[in-house]
């Protein structure tokens, strides 16, 4: 019996999977996608608005500060949106293989798979909960079982889990047999993914702990360097040390207040010390410490986005990690700057 179910939904995925990517695609066009638009049109605006501002007041400072500010502004509203909506889509899964099981009995039990799906809305399933009632208020309607299934479907089109078995439901519920046990089947297979996931989560967690130590060693060393190997070069350089005459510590020397195009890397540094304060662009120490805040936040932005992918399969939740060790890092490091300690 379960082999056949098995090939049954086999047979259903190939059938139908032209009939999903027309929803997909309806999804992209609908709501989901409409609002992610208006959080990117919002976010790109404020950006734009906060550098032009800082551009046309002509602070170097204050140009800096906005470019930082705007990422912020750009990055944490679609992320936390993607973030949250991603948690709602999960707890949809956790709780759609109770709400298959509990229309499989009420199908054995006799009633109508539209029967059943208006018996399992007085029923509560979390979060899912509200998509049932909303479900229930359609069929109410005398809106088509199918068109119902496929506007569920459009709703929740970031579960693969969820889209994949309505049109199987759908599927199985147009050609006849025992839609119970399909339901059943269903609802297995479910649980069995979601428990993989699961152990695969717990798994990646260290993995993904194991980038969190890697950044911050990385910050302690930077912090270690120019705590000790920048008063060492300062002191070499004085007493002409290493062995080379005239030893410069800062390479960026001949390229204070100069805008040739070979001096556009030191110019960013200089930049980055006139923004956050870091000393005399002319000094040293204040070459090497922008160059390790500018190493820094790359290395926690990128090492975030590795982190989200490997915990989670998503880039979206790796920005949450990113925006967590760059804040870390630059306060950190902005702290121990001003207080004199580096």
């Amino acid at each position: 019996m379960h082999k056949k179910i098995t090939s049954r939904l086999f047979s259903c995925s190939t059938i139908i999977i032209a009939g999903a990517q027309r929803d997909m695609k309806k999804y992209k066009e609908g709501g989901g996608i409409r609002t992610e638009r208006k959080i990117l049109i919002v976010c790109v605006a404020a950006f734009i608005g906060l550098v032009s501002f800082a551009i046309y007041t002509g602070s170097i400072a204050l140009i800096a500060n906005m470019l930082f500010l705007g990422m912020l502004i750009l990055v944490v509203p679609y992320s936390l949106f993607k973030f949250f909506r991603l948690k709602k889509i999960r707890s949809y899964e956790n709780d759609f293989p109770n709400f298959l099981r509990d229309i499989s009995e009420s199908l054995r039990a006799g009633l109508s798979l539209i029967q059943a799906i208006q018996t399992t809305s007085k029923s509560d399933y979390g979060a899912l909960t509200k998509e049932i009632k909303k479900m229930n208020t359609q069929l109410s309607w005398n809106i088509s079982l199918d068109r119902v299934l496929k506007n569920f479907g459009i709703r929740v089109a970031d579960s693969k889990i969820i889209t994949r078995s309505l049109m199987i439901i759908d599927q199985a519920n147009k050609s006849g047999g025992n839609i119970e046990d399909t339901m059943e089947s269903l609802a297995n297979h479910i649980e069995s993914i979601k428990e993989s996931q699961q152990e695969k989560s717990v798994l990646l967690n260290q993995q993904v702990m194991m980038m969190y130590a890697i950044f911050f060693i990385f910050l302690g060393i930077t912090i270690a360097l120019i705590k000790f190997l920048i008063p060492l070069l300062q002191t070499q350089s004085q007493t002409g040390g290493f062995g080379v005459q005239g030893f410069n510590p800062n390479p960026c020397s001949l390229c204070v207040n100069n805008q040739d195009l070979a001096c556009v890397g030191c110019n960013t540094f200089a930049t980055i010390t006139q923004a956050f304060e870091l000393g005399d662009p002319k000094e040293s120490s204040s070459y090497y410490k922008s160059l390790f805040l500018a190493m820094i936040l790359i290395q926690g932005f990128f090492s975030g986005l590795i982190a989200g992918q490997i915990g989670s399969d998503s880039i979206a939740v790796g920005v949450k990690h990113s925006l967590i060790m760059l804040l870390s890092g630059f306060i950190v490091f902005i702290l121990l700057v001003k207080t004199g300690i580096i």
